[in-house]
């Protein structure tokens, strides 16, 4: 996943000449929140025999805890549920699936949908409210950790249709492997269960209420 960059530089250079001069007071250290976002995920592969189909957009949620250093920086904790969709393509492949079918395929689809947990440590930046008003500006970066603890995927094929496979760990019913060829080595189908991000993201802080926040 990634974020907006653009908004995150303009903060940095407003931040450099009167950042950290500014004291909090102990009662506003603290902040807690909850997060709904969307995200765009895409998928790649090394293999000649599979593609990705393009990106897709999906939303996560969470939870967020932030430290402030003063008025303008904190550091942030946050965990978050990231799910993903993709769908990956088998391009001219051997299927087998115990006990009778088995052929050449043209096209083998998999359509993942996939869910993590991510754990991201961040360092946020906000300016001042502007002009008065009750809207400011916000922005963030750090690294992200994502842990895979949902994998399905519907697949469709001319010799099989499977609905909601479970990739890692599928019923007797629902294995079958997928070959370059008759007796070659069988592909990989599962994702990779670890998952490092790098997030930059800006937006729009509003003041709802008393002590209440709405960032966009």
């Amino acid at each position: 996943m990634t974020r907006n960059y653009v908004m995150l530089i303009a903060l940095a250079i407003m931040g450099i000449s009167n950042g950290f001069s500014q004291k909090i007071s102990d009662e506003n250290k603290y902040e807690f929140g909850l997060r709904i976002a969307p995200s765009i995920s895409w998928v790649g592969s090394d293999s000649k025999s599979i593609s990705a189909n393009g990106i897709s957009l999906d939303w996560n949620y969470g939870f967020t805890v932030s430290r402030f250093i003063n008025s303008r920086y904190a550091f942030g904790i946050e965990l978050n549920v990231i799910n993903t969709t993709s769908k990956i393509n088998y391009d001219n492949v051997y299927l087998y699936k115990s006990p009778t079918i088995q052929g050449n395929v043209s096209e083998l689809t998999m359509n993942y949908n996939l869910r993590y947990v991510q754990i991201p440590v961040l360092f946020k930046m906000r300016t001042d409210n502007i002009n008065s008003s009750r809207f400011s500006i916000l922005g963030e970066f750090g690294l992200g950790l994502g842990f895979l603890i949902r994998s399905k995927a519907d697949v469709n094929s001319n010799l099989i249709k499977i609905d909601n496979l479970d990739v890692d760990n599928p019923d007797d019913n629902d294995k079958f492997d997928i070959r370059t060829d008759v007796g070659s080595k069988n592909l990989n189908k599962s994702l990779s269960t670890f998952n490092p991000q790098f997030i930059i993201g800006g937006g729009v802080q509003y003041d709802a209420f008393s002590k209440s926040k709405i960032c966009i």
